[in-house]
């Protein structure tokens, strides 16, 4: 049996990477998404609008089905009198307009993906095994060194944000997003915390109690 090389360590990455990359374009919008248009101001836009998240599926593919304008999407929009949340994919698309009243609570979150970080490092150990079986210690090494790179390069980069609704009846309406390397578009946890004063300010305001009229 011919030796280990590094090519052919690096034919088996390649093939698992594809094979990642194609589970994970089946997945559809439960994951998390990637930031795709994002304002926030305690001063609305001309359209009325507070705070505006746009996120997409993750990848290349899905970037060039945006540029379609045929990219599944998943919207939430804040105005002076109401949320809007809506989900958009090939078949149609699901609206929800919620009375900014009808809102109980807002909440935000940050978390770093430590085991997916560990899973990728476990992968390219359990490579490098294989390679230093077939006796290919530089292949070996190489391999560890690259499964730290990506381990790394995951924990630093991969940074979920939540952000989320929940209502007077108990639904929930939230997106779980990262950054975004093509548009370059990311949300960092002083916006979160501001935009969740900027509804907590709006809720104030619909509270105060309004001039009667005779």
């Amino acid at each position: 049996m011919d030796s280990f090389s590094a090519w052919h360590a690096i034919i088996v990455v390649v093939i698992a990477l594809v094979l990642v990359l194609a589970a994970k374009a089946n997945s559809g919008l439960s994951g998390a998404l990637v930031v795709k248009k994002f304002f926030v101001s305690p001063t609305p836009r001309d359209d009325g609008v507070y705070i505006e998240i746009v996120g997409r599926q993750s990848g290349l593919i899905a970037w060039l089905f945006a540029l379609l304008r045929i990219d599944p999407t998943l919207e939430m929009r804040v105005r002076y009198t109401k949320v809007e949340y809506m989900v958009s994919n090939f078949t149609g698309f699901t609206r929800a307009v919620l009375p900014i009243e009808s809102v109980s609570s807002v909440y935000f979150g940050v978390s770093r993906p430590w085991k997916k970080a560990m899973g990728w490092l476990l992968f390219f150990i359990f490579l490098a095994y294989f390679a230093a079986e077939f006796g290919s210690t530089g292949a070996a090494v190489g391999l560890v060194l690259l499964g730290l790179a990506v381990a790394i390069w995951v924990f630093v980069f991969n940074r979920l944000r939540l952000i989320g609704f929940n209502d007077v009846t108990g639904e929930t309406y939230h997106l779980l997003l990262k950054r975004s390397v093509i548009e370059g578009q990311e949300i960092s946890e002083e916006k979160l915390d501001e935009i969740t004063r900027i509804v907590l300010a709006l809720l104030d305001e619909h509270k105060k109690p309004r001039p009667h009229h005779e």
